[in-house]
């Protein structure tokens, strides 16, 4: 009788074991498996900016590179930025590399607290590069506002909020477009030529409270007082 229980008693601590180390390696498999949502081809066209930026990024594989001091963001959100060839990809088009000293990055904006993606600066440095992203542009939203040129009467100003001087104006070309499925906008600015050329889109939600904040922070609504050429 006493050898039955020990053999019962030996056999519920192996049961127990195993269970344990069965629910461990469950644990462990929900600590480390990839988010369905996030698997597959990142494509900054297809970001809702609503998704989790960690699961994102750890999806990709990707780590935050060094940031610049110009890379900032508004109270109460983080940023991370990336120079890696897979999240430098929109409409399935690669726009990664680097022009001299200068590479095509990513700065993403995320909650601090809840990690939500908010918004994303892409940067450019290669004018042929710029002109694919403007007709993939025309593919996810529909263009709303161009200015590729000074308007007549206007007076240009540089950086510094100084007269431009006749002969010595810098290309600068703005556009906007909207997309109304999913809510978002996508603001692009060329400033420069060749070498010296440098291309932002600004991709965001003006209806969140990150997008109309970072909208006034930046100062992306003067086009609403403007006249469009024509689209």
């Amino acid at each position: 009788m006493k050898k039955l229980l020990y053999i019962l008693v030996c056999l519920t601590a192996v049961a127990c074991n195993s269970n344990q180390q069965s629910k461990a390696q469950t644990d462990s498999s929900k600590n480390t498996a990839v988010n369905p949502a996030n698997a597959g081809a990142f494509d900054l066209a297809r970001l809702s900016l609503n998704e989790n930026l960690t699961d994102l990024m750890a999806a990709q594989s990707v780590k935050a590179g060094p940031k610049d001091t110009l890379d900032t963001s508004i109270w109460g959100f983080e940023v991370f930025r990336s120079s890696d060839a897979k999240v430098l990809r929109f409409e399935d088009t690669d726009l990664s590399g680097a022009t001299g000293k200068n590479k095509n990055h990513v700065v993403f904006h995320d909650e601090e607290k809840t990690g939500q993606l908010a918004g994303y600066q892409l940067k450019l440095y290669n004018q042929v590069q710029t002109d694919a992203l403007i007709g993939l542009l025309d593919k996810a939203g529909k263009l709303i506002f161009k200015q590729t040129k000074v308007a007549k009467g206007a007076i240009e100003l540089d950086v510094n909020g100084d007269e431009v001087k006749a002969g010595k104006s810098e290309r600068k070309t703005f556009r906007v477009w909207e997309n109304k499925g999913s809510g978002l906008s996508y603001f692009l600015t060329e400033n420069g030529s060749g070498q010296n050329l440098t291309t932002e889109l600004i991709a965001l939600n003006p209806s969140t409270q990150f997008g109309k904040d970072w909208i006034a922070a930046l100062q992306l609504d003067w086009y609403k007082n403007e006249k469009s050429e024509a689209l």
